[in-house]
C-alpha cells in the first residue's frame, strides 16, 4: 500500500482542525435552535478581552432573573466597598458588675455586627470544630471570675436589626437550607440537618432517625415517603407554629441515613441558647433569661470584654460564589445596605452607575438569586466582570472565587473530558425553568473572552439543559476569528 503524501496529510490536518471551528453566529444559532429552548427568553452577551470585540449580542438587554449568577453582584461589591482583608466582628459584653466571689450583677451579651459565617464548619481555623466557638467564649468568661450571672444572656441584633424574607421568596424554598435570610447573628451557617431512614419499597413512609442539632426543640410533621427515583425531592415547611416544621415529598428508598438540611428560624435564639447550656456545663450558672433585643438602649453601659472575627472577606467571597452559598450573598448584600444606606436595588445601581453600567430593566429582589423576580441583563452583568477584570484591585481576590469547569464547587461536573474543563471560569445559577451563567472562558490560543447568558423558562430536565449548555461553551472555545 502506497504512504499517503505529506502535503495529502497536511490537507486532511487543515481540514480536521477548519471543521473544529466555528463562528460565532453558528455557535449561537446551534444554540437557540435547541428544541426544549423553543419558548424560552434568553439573553447572551459576550466580548474578546484583549480588544474589546463583540462576540454575542442577543436579547443583550432584556431583564431576565439569573439565579445564582447574581451573587456577582455582592460579591464584587462587598469587595471594592470593604476591601479584600476585612473582617467582621462578634463581641461578648457585660452590663453591671462582678463581686469579689465571681457574681455578675447584670446582663451578658453577645453583641452581633453581621459575621456571615459564626461558628461556621466551612471556617474551622477561625471558630474551631462543632461548637468549640462556644467553649472558647465560656473560657473568656473564666477569665473574669465569673460564677454566677444573676441577669440575662442577651442577643443584640440592634446592627441590622429583624431581617426579614423577602417578600416573593417561594414558601416552598424559606424553610430549606438555601431559603435562610439571614441575621445580625448567624450561627453555624444557621442549618439543622434531618436524618431519615427510608422505606425498602415505593412509597413506603420514612423515619426522622436524628436531628442535628438535637436541641433546637422542633418536632416535625414527616409525610416523607420512599422512592425508586434517584432525587431528593423532600422539602421542609414552616407552620404556624414556630416549632412545628413539616416535612413533604420523597427521598431515594432502601437507605439507612440520608440527610437533608433545614433553616434555623431566628439563629440568634439557637445561639443564645446554646451559650447557656454551654455555660452551665462549665459550671456558671445563668438566674435570667435568654433575651433577644433588636433595638438596645445605649443608656445602658457595656464592658466589652471579647472580640471574635471572621474570616477576611475574600475567603467568605470564594465559598459564596464557589459553593453558591445564598446565606453569605444575602449578608453581604445586608453590609452593602448599611453602608451605603441605600436599600438593595439602590445600593447596586448606584455601584453601577458609577461604573458608567448601563441601568437600564434593572429590579432586585435579593442578593442570591433565589427570587424569579430577579430582573438584570446580560450586558449588565458582563459589565461588572468587564470591570472587576480591568479596573479592579481586587481582580485576582475575585477571579479566583469564581468555580472552574470540571474542577471545583458548582462547575466541578460541568465539561469534564471537553476542551473547556479548566478553560471556564463562571457562576452558574439554576432555579426552576432558570440556568445560567457568567464568567470567563480561554480559547486554544489563550484569548480571554467575558460572557454572560441567561435562559428563563426553558423546558428541559436538569441532565438536558447542563448537555445543551456544555456543547454551547464547547463551541464558544472554538470560535474561528
Amino acid at each position: 500500500m502506497k504512504r499517503p503524501s505529506i502535503f495529502f496529510l497536511f490537507i486532511i490536518l487543515c481540514f480536521s482542525l477548519f471543521s473544529q471551528n466555528k463562528t460565532a453566529q453558528e455557535v449561537l444559532d446551534n444554540f437557540i435552535s435547541e428544541k426544549e429552548l423553543k419558548n424560552a427568553s434568553i439573553s447572551i452577551y459576550a466580548e474578546n478581552l484583549s480588544n474589546n470585540t463583540i462576540i454575542f449580542d442577543y436579547n443583550s438587554h432584556l431583564a431576565l432573573a439569573p439565579a445564582s449568577v447574581l451573587k456577582l453582584l455582592p460579591t464584587s461589591m462587598a469587595l471594592e466597598l470593604f476591601g479584600a482583608e476585612h473582617k467582621f466582628k462578634t463581641e461578648l459584653a457585660y452590663s453591671g458588675n462582678i463581686t469579689a466571689d465571681g457574681v455578675l450583677n447584670g446582663d451578658l451579651y453577645i453583641i452581633g455586627y453581621g459575621d456571615p459565617c459564626l461558628g461556621s464548619q466551612n471556617f474551622t481555623a477561625n471558630y474551631g470544630k462543632d461548637f468549640e466557638i462556644l467553649q472558647t467564649w465560656t473560657n473568656e468568661i473564666k477569665k473574669l471570675n465569673i460564677k454566677k450571672i444573676k441577669g440575662n444572656i442577651i442577643a443584640d441584633i440592634s446592627y441590622f436589626g429583624e431581617i426579614p424574607i423577602p417578600d416573593n421568596w417561594i414558601w416552598e424554598d424559606i424553610a430549606n437550607y438555601y431559603g435562610n435570610q439571614g441575621s445580625t447573628l448567624n450561627f453555624i451557617d444557621n442549618l439543622y440537618y434531618l436524618h431519615f431512614k427510608t422505606g425498602q419499597t415505593n412509597g413506603s413512609p420514612t423515619i426522622i432517625t436524628k436531628v442535628e442539632p438535637e436541641d433546637l426543640g422542633y418536632r416535625f410533621d414527616n409525610q416523607v415517603v420512599a422512592s425508586s427515583t434517584i432525587w431528593d425531592d423532600a422539602f421542609i415547611y414552616f407552620t404556624n407554629d414556630k416549632n412545628q416544621m413539616q416535612v413533604k415529598g420523597s427521598l431515594v428508598w432502601k437507605k439507612n441515613d440520608f440527610t437533608i438540611k433545614g433553616s434555623i428560624r431566628e439563629p440568634e435564639k439557637y445561639l443564645v441558647k446554646a451559650f447557656a447550656r454551654t455555660l452551665n456545663s462549665n459550671g456558671i450558672n445563668l438566674e435570667g433569661n435568654l433575651k433577644v433585643v433588636d433595638n438596645f438602649d445605649t443608656n445602658i453601659y457595656r464592658k466589652v470584654f471579647y472580640t471574635c472575627f471572621s474570616p477576611i472577606l475574600s475567603e467568605i467571597v470564594d465559598y459564596t460564589n464557589i459553593r453558591s452559598f445564598n446565606l453569605y450573598a444575602e449578608i453581604l448584600a445586608q453590609h452593602i445596605m448599611k453602608k451605603t444606606g441605600k436599600s438593595w436595588n439602590e445600593s447596586v445601581i448606584e455601584f453601577l452607575g458609577k461604573k458608567s453600567i448601563d441601568i437600564d430593566g434593572l429590579k432586585l429582589s435579593d442578593a442570591c438569586g433565589l427570587s424569579r423576580f430577579n430582573a438584570i441583563t446580560s450586558r449588565q452583568i458582563v459589565g461588572i466582570l468587564k470591570y472587576m477584570k480591568l479596573n479592579s484591585a481586587n481582580k485576582d481576590k475575585f477571579f479566583t472565587s469564581l468555580p472552574i469547569a470540571g474542577t471545583n464547587g458548582t462547575m466541578s461536573k460541568f465539561c469534564i473530558g471537553t476542551k473547556v474543563q479548566n478553560r471556564l471560569h463562571a457562576k452558574s445559577g439554576s432555579i426552576a425553568g432558570v440556568r445560567s451563567y457568567a464568567g470567563y472562558i480561554f480559547n486554544a490560543d489563550g484569548e480571554e473572552f467575558v460572557f454572560c447568558i441567561i435562559v428563563n423558562n426553558h423546558a428541559a430536565n436538569s441532565f438536558r439543559i447542563k448537555k445543551i449548555f456544555e456543547d454551547f461553551f464547547t463551541g464558544f472555545a472554538e470560535i474561528k476569528l
